[in-house]
């Protein structure tokens, strides 16, 4: 009789432990993520970086990163302005952010310059030329608290995708902020490779928002097409792009498949949300205790071809509705 009680008692004593074990292994998954302060900065507010942000905030709800239950999202636009910028980097560095995510290369370099002493880690997105933006040491090996996701597309690839849709085009104007990193890079590389296409480059600045129009205008009777590409004063104000190269009848190409939308001709370049989500997901390895010294900077997964036939209808440029094909494998 006594062995049978001591049994019983042994039976539920192990059941009783296993029960707690797998209740306290619940609760401890549950609480996996508490408490998380995730700072996010975009350099301004544009289709392609407003996409960037929801792929980034999609990724980070998939990895149990819940705002206002297990984690806290703050956001904030620099609206272009560099003192604004730094501002809110402060802000997130006196709440003691466990993350910053950067979207755009200036937001990006303050982010870096404002880390140095405590060392915070920085994902930035969007971002084109991470080394000449002095971001990181190396694409393979960072160095640093900083890593992140490029939305780079080879100018080669962007120039033979156009010379496909306009086989006679010479002249191509653009329209950039020479106070942007990433955007000054890509005239390098334009400049670069221009030669073997038997392009020439046509350059117009932009220092604000403001100046986009003017300087749309001042390409006018020296180009074929007019390319913005990457740069996110010019992005910000597209719609004065297109409103003045219609007035002119002049095909516009971007490197934002969100802009075709908005009246331009052809686009090649990364999935914008997609991209987001890549950086979303670095985040979470970031936040789970790898190290962004040794995160290698990832590319675009996704690329896409896309042509407003609208658009070609209008100017007067034949294609059949099928041609997308020729640009697969871009």
């Amino acid at each position: 009789m006594k062995m049978r009680t001591y049994l019983a008692l042994a039976l539920a004593t192990i059941i009783s432990i296993g029960v707690w074990h797998k209740y306290t292994k619940q609760e401890n998954k549950s609480d996996e993520k508490t408490n998380y302060l995730i700072g996010i900065i975009q350099v301004v507010e544009h289709p392609a970086l407003d996409q960037t942000r929801l792929g980034i905030l999609e990724a980070l709800k998939e990895n149990g990163y819940i705002n206002t239950k297990n984690t806290t999202v703050q956001y904030e636009s620099a609206q272009g302005n560099p003192a604004l910028a730094t501002q809110i980097i402060q802000k997130f560095i006196g709440q003691k952010a466990n993350l910053i995510i950067a979207i755009g290369t200036t937001v990006a370099q303050t982010a870096k310059q404002a880390t140095q002493e405590n060392k915070i880690p920085v994902i930035f997105a969007s971002v084109t030329d991470p080394m000449n933006a002095k971001l990181v040491a190396s694409l393979d090996m960072p160095g640093g608290n900083v890593t992140g996701v490029s939305n780079y597309i080879s100018i080669s690839k962007q120039f033979s995708f156009f010379k496909r849709l306009l086989p006679h085009l010479k002249n191509i104007g653009v329209v950039y902020n020479p106070g942007e990193a990433n955007s000054v890079s890509i005239i390098d590389k334009m400049n670069e490779v221009s030669d073997v296409f038997d392009i020439t480059l046509h350059t117009s600045a932009a220092t604000k928002t403001s100046d986009v129009m003017a300087a749309t205008q001042n390409l006018i009777g020296k180009t074929e097409a007019i390319f913005i590409n990457n740069d996110n004063t010019a992005l910000s104000a597209f719609d004065a792009v297109v409103k003045v190269a219609n007035e002119h009848e002049i095909p516009v190409f971007v490197s934002d498949i969100d802009c075709i939308e908005k009246g331009a001709l052809a686009a090649l370049g990364p999935d914008q949300y997609e991209l987001g989500k890549q950086a979303g997901q670095m985040a979470h390895r970031i936040l789970s205790g790898k190290s962004p010294s040794n995160t290698p900077v990832e590319m675009p997964k996704k690329v896409h071809a896309k042509v407003n036939f609208h658009v070609s209808t209008k100017l007067g440029i034949a294609y059949q509705q099928n041609s997308t094909e020729l640009f697969e494998g871009q």
